[in-house]
């Protein structure tokens, strides 16, 4: 049961000492400037000591915010999420020169929140003075909301995560920027003039499956299936950005390239095929730390656009542009959402307005085929 006692200091100001007491369990006090709060704060500890979940305030006393985000780089997000470690980690690193000496009792969403707000107005680097985009800033808090998740749920240091009560700044996912037929012809011929004697077949990759930058510059041979004698193929995506593994069909130009690439890659390796071998490898010398590595196609890409006088285009963009094509094609959503690895159909609304024309010929044929042919019976029959 809860018992409160009100208090006045020398200076006449009055609080309320709150003590709940539950058999088989320490006494939890705590101390309010109002009665309400008083009484509210007791009825959550009781419920939370019935139910089971009740956490001393001392356990989140005992531990710091660096302790807490140190931990979760090292023993979860470097170990099972290593490619996710590349960008988190240095989020991870700004987190902790944010919030580092706080104890985790004292964080609080308005700490949180006051963070991202600075994320929003901070420039990106010193030679980069446009600040974080809402969509980095969201990323920023994903990344603490994952630690604060396994500190609650895993090793027990919290009660609760404060990121329940703090917003997100809104994203604007309306980016729809595809290739023209001008502008795809125009870069797939620059392509092939790169130095980069990957690019040209890391661009149909792409634009014919829609596939990530990520996925498809770490996919290896082991991941590529197709007979000689086959004219399909099929690329297994083992970890995508969903976490879910993905099989992608390689079909005409796509299939034709990644042929010749294994090629080219049996003659350099004595006739064999390695299928632990990355299918776009970088050519430095690999180090301890990274004994594989794929090839960087940043220059080469950007050379490439401008060569083709293709303005406003990142490479992220040949997914919408293969969305878009698929789309034009009478792709129903759930189609496109299944070639990409949508798990919702949200995604994919983006491109519903380039199946109008294709809804509009189907509607068509529907009404020339049975309500004309309808109408056409019915006045012979008069």
């Amino acid at each position: 049961m809860a018992s409160i006692r009100e208090r006045t200091d020398s200076k006449g100001k009055t609080s309320y000492h709150v003590q709940v007491r539950i058999k088989g369990f320490p006494p939890q006090t705590q101390t309010f400037d109002t009665k309400t709060e008083a009484k509210q704060w007791a009825a959550k500890i009781e419920t939370e000591i019935w139910e089971g979940r009740y956490m001393p305030h001392a356990v989140s006393q005992r531990h710091t915010m660096r302790e807490l985000l140190e931990d979760y780089k090292s023993k979860v997000l470097i170990p099972f999420k290593p490619k996710e470690a590349r960008t988190q980690g240095p989020q991870i690193d700004w987190w902790i020169k944010k919030l580092g000496n706080y104890s985790l009792a004292d964080i609080t969403p308005a700490a949180i929140a006051k963070c991202r707000d600075e994320l929003l107005v901070t420039p990106v680097g010193k030679n980069n003075k446009k600040p974080r985009a809402p969509a980095t800033v969201v990323r920023y808090l994903a990344g603490l909301s994952q630690a604060f998740n396994v500190a609650v749920n895993e090793w027990q240091w919290m009660p609760e995560s404060p990121m329940a009560k703090v917003s997100k700044p809104k994203v604007n996912n309306e980016r729809l920027r595809h290739l023209s037929a001008d502008e795809l012809s125009r870069l797939l011929e620059a392509a092939k003039l790169s130095a980069n004697e990957y690019l040209h077949t890391i661009l149909i990759l792409a634009l014919s499956t829609g596939m990530r930058h990520g996925e498809i510059m770490e996919l290896r041979w082991s991941d590529v299936l197709f007979e000689d004698d086959d004219q399909i193929g099929l690329i297994l995506l083992q970890k995508t950005k969903n976490g879910d593994r993905r099989g992608v069909p390689l079909v005409k130009n796509a299939f034709d390239a990644l042929k010749t690439l294994r090629t080219t890659h049996a003659k350099a390796n004595s006739g064999r095929i390695d299928n632990a071998a990355l299918l776009f490898p970088s050519d430095e010398e690999p180090t301890k730390e990274k004994p594989t590595r794929p090839v960087d196609i940043r220059k080469a890409w950007e050379t490439t656009l401008k060569r083709a006088d293709v303005k406003d285009f990142h490479f992220h963009d040949l997914r919408h542009t293969a969305a878009s094509y698929l789309a034009m094609e009478g792709a129903t959503a759930p189609e496109i959402a299944e070639i990409l690895g949508h798990k919702s159909l949200q995604m994919v609304k983006r491109y519903s307005h380039f199946t109008k024309a294709h809804i509009t010929k189907v509607m068509t044929r529907m009404n020339e085929s049975r309500l004309e042919g309808a109408k056409t019976k019915n006045d012979e029959a008069k």
